[in-house]
């Protein structure tokens, strides 16, 4: 099973991933988590590069990069997706195709880039307020996170998708009460 954990930036994506990969372990679950971008590979590298102004590219480069970023990933999630019951990432392709609409490309295109990747079995997106994301991270903010009309365009195209393929949206909250919502839903869909 793979769960994709979505959401603005700085919605909680990392602290929710963490604490949902130990829940499962904890009961025993095997369980692996990826996260992207991953700014470790050569791509990765280009990604960041952009994501904090050194490199510029136009916005058709940087989501084939964004793609081009899980692809190299590939074999890695293969693997772990044949010794673990649950992979866990902490964003996926779901992210690359609300970015890429809200930059203006075409959703059809975006899942194109996709193609040949281990679908999602669950998405759950974390809902977050513009002034809750921007409260968590206040200086280092890379391209996308620095404008707050970019941001809410970005959480209308997360909810408007997420009706459209069915993805869970959990409204944000404390992290206890956050993470206990993603369990119940998860909960739900494992019993299913």
């Amino acid at each position: 099973m793979i769960i994709a954990i979505e959401g603005l930036d700085q919605a909680g994506k990392k602290t929710q991933t963490e604490m949902l990969v130990k829940a499962l372990r904890n009961s025993k679950i095997k369980t692996a988590v990826f996260s992207f971008p991953d700014y470790s590979t050569v791509i990765g590298k280009e990604i960041k590069g952009y994501l904090y102004g050194k490199r510029k590219f136009p916005p058709e480069i940087i989501h084939y990069l964004y793609a081009a970023n899980r692809h190299e990933k590939l074999d890695e999630i293969k693997k772990a997706s044949s010794k673990n019951s649950v992979l866990v990432m902490n964003r996926y392709y779901h992210s690359n195709l609300v970015y890429g609409i809200a930059n203006g490309l075409k959703e059809k295109w975006l899942q194109k880039l996709e193609e040949g990747l281990p679908k999602a079995d669950l998405v759950v997106v974390l809902d977050t307020s513009q002034n809750d994301s921007f409260s968590r991270k206040k200086s280092m903010r890379d391209k996308f996170e620095k404008d707050k009309k970019f941001s809410k365009k970005i959480s209308q195209i997360y909810r408007r998708l997420a009706k459209k393929y069915r993805w869970k949206i959990v409204s944000s909250n404390t992290k206890q009460e956050t993470h206990k919502e993603i369990m119940k839903i998860i909960s739900k869909k494992i019993a299913s």
